[in-house]
């Protein structure tokens, strides 16, 4: 189904397509590591950012 797709995208199609999945992966690891912060180092960021 998409292979024929694939092989017909020209090389600017292809590095858009790589930058956009590259750019997916990583916003789904900085989520991953925003869950993980506990709620005490979250909420003493965020006193730090509203004093700045």
């Amino acid at each position: 189904m998409f292979t024929s797709i694939i092989t017909k995208a020209s090389k600017l199609d292809r590095a858009i397509i790589l930058s956009v999945a590259a750019m997916l992966s990583f916003n789904l690891l900085v989520l991953a590591n925003q869950l993980q912060v506990s709620p005490q180092v979250a909420q003493s960021q965020g006193t730090s950012a509203q004093l700045a």
